[in-house]
């Protein structure tokens, strides 16, 4: 029972995390709720036209990803914090690139 440090408990920077890691936990339960009517829309999408609908399927990354960062965030893994306090140069430079891989996509399909 000595080897409790009141002064670890009481650092202030670790209860702010406990804060966080409240509030990401509740945002994990959203999201999956989310994911789970996205399943559902894209699931109909494939029934009706036999093809993923593109605009859910690129929310679903930004999903997973969230998911990736705030697990990793929950679980000890990381002290980054996920969105939005992750770095968005990061994010940016993701969006960015999408954006031009689809616009040469279309310019070719165009093209034929």
């Amino acid at each position: 029972m000595n080897n409790i440090n009141k002064e670890e408990i009481l650092k202030s920077s670790k209860w702010i995390r406990f804060i966080f890691m409240v509030g990401y936990a509740f945002a994990i339960n959203f999201a999956l709720t989310i994911c789970i009517g996205l399943a559902f829309v894209q699931f109909l999408f494939v029934l009706l036209t036999s093809k993923v609908n593109s605009s859910i399927a690129n929310i679903n990354n930004y999903i997973i990803e969230f998911f990736d960062d705030s697990l990793a965030f929950l679980l000890f893994q990381t002290e980054e914090k996920p969105f939005p306090f992750k770095n968005s140069t990061e994010v940016e430079e993701a969006v960015i690139e999408e954006a031009v891989i689809e616009e040469e996509s279309e310019e070719v399909s165009d093209n034929k």
